[in-house]
């Protein structure tokens, strides 16, 4: 089984007439312009390595810090297939779906696939199975302070010589490739992507029945309520329902 260790890069919403965050799409806040791969095999040598920049279809326009960032601009990728092709390629380059991925971070996987459904890729055509194996560098490396921590600074802490540029999709993916191998015997179990670990949030918007806890109220004292203590009732109602006077103690 081949080992891939993948790293993206990411355009985003801007406004540049405002010069302020744009409209984004919820379905994909974040598209891929870059794609950046090592493959290692079952002895964990690296064997190949992949990237591949994308022309932007939802937000066309780099926005501003992205270009500062990673040093791609619209001049860049002005000539460049879209997504379709980049996936297509990436999944030529992994030459089978019997194989891990491998990321610094949530983020890239989510993004990833939120990406492939977004522009109607084929998702058959890649791997479900990803490890995260930033949670364990941190752990290791951050063991008495807890916390996460950055690519650039766990590369630097493991002693891997940091000559290449970081927020390249292809150099990240290399060091990842290269703290993943230090780190490999005690990386987790591979977790298994499902649609819902994308799918946006519903926050519910709970409407109180006034009348309905108010005509409760007045049935059970058989008379009819001021309106001060209308207002009592309300606003206990809502500071118990939002537990804003809980205190937790320790169960003995």
């Amino acid at each position: 089984m081949d080992h891939i260790v993948l790293d993206l890069e990411f355009n985003q919403s801007f406004d540049f007439k405002k010069r302020a965050q744009g409209k984004t799409i919820k379905e994909c806040p974040f598209e891929i312009i870059q794609i950046g791969a090592v493959k290692l095999n079952s002895k964990l040598e690296i064997t190949e390595r992949f990237s591949f920049l994308i022309k932007p279809q939802i937000y066309k326009k780099i926005h501003p810090i992205v270009e500062r960032i990673t040093g791609i601009s619209n001049d860049t990728i002005k000539d460049r297939p879209y997504f379709m092709d980049g996936f297509d390629e990436f999944c030529k380059f992994m030459g089978s779906t019997d194989c891990i991925l491998y990321t610094w971070g949530i983020d890239d996987i989510r993004s990833l696939f939120r990406n492939i459904l977004y522009f109607k890729c084929d998702l058959d055509k890649i791997t479900n199975k990803y490890i995260n194996i930033q949670p364990t560098a941190a752990k290791l490396l951050c063991a008495t302070t807890g916390g996460t921590i950055g690519l650039k600074t766990a590369a630097e802490q493991f002693d891997i010589k940091c000559d290449l540029k970081f927020h390249d999709a292809l150099n990240d993916a290399y060091y990842t490739a290269l703290i993943m191998k230090k780190i490999f015997e005690v990386l987790p179990e591979p977790s298994v992507f499902v649609k819902s670990d994308i799918a946006p949030k519903i926050k519910e918007h709970i409407k109180i029945d006034s009348k309905g806890l108010i005509a409760f109220f007045e049935k059970s004292l058989e008379r009819k309520l001021t309106s001060e203590e209308i207002a009592i009732i309300l606003t206990s109602y809502k500071f118990g329902r939002n537990r804003k006077y809980d205190k937790v103690s320790a169960k003995k």
